[in-house]
């Protein structure tokens, strides 16, 4: 019974976090002038899909978003936000999008012209999904790392942000 238990409750919470880190997501993508369409349509295609299925397994490590100019191999901007699997003190699951929006403004926004693609970082011996692949990250030309604090949080599944500036 517990491991049902334990199953359903890892699916509920994965479906929560993804869905909750593509809200995120699209509000950051606005902030910065950008059409959320190409978030909403890979989002649909693959990312819920093998993010779910991932985080289901305690494979996902982080999503990615990275801004860059097209045709350009260096980010201009990147925010990142890794999972962990450690909730186990919180009772209920919960978002927050004020302390996200915050963050905002210590993160420069990417220049004109930039598009954005969205990477999905497995841990090391994760499952093959149908239609996913390696990709590289864009290289970061001198931006660092910054914490930005957990912005979701369940019984089961963290998820905090990093922007690089």
């Amino acid at each position: 019974m517990a491991v049902s238990t334990h199953n359903y409750t890892r699916t509920n919470t994965a479906i929560y976090v993804s869905d909750k880190v593509r809200n995120l997501m699209r509000l950051l993508i606005i902030n910065y002038g950008l059409d959320p369409t190409k978030l909403v349509d890979a989002w649909s295609d693959w990312v819920q899909d093998a993010a779910r299925q991932w985080m289901e397994d305690g494979d996902l490590k982080s999503f990615v978003i990275e801004f860059y100019k097209p045709g350009s191999s260096t980010a201009s901007a990147r925010w990142d936000f890794p999972i962990r699997y450690d909730g186990s003190d919180i009772d209920q699951m919960w978002i927050d999008t004020d302390f996200l929006k915050g963050t905002f403004a210590k993160a420069p926004a990417p220049p004109p012209g930039c598009t954005y693609r969205i990477l999905l970082q497995p841990g090391p011996g994760a499952r093959s999904l149908p239609g996913m692949s390696s990709a590289s990250y864009l290289s970061l030309a001198g931006l660092t790392a910054r914490q930005a604090g957990t912005v979701i949080g369940t019984p089961d599944i963290m998820a905090s942000a990093t922007y690089y500036r």
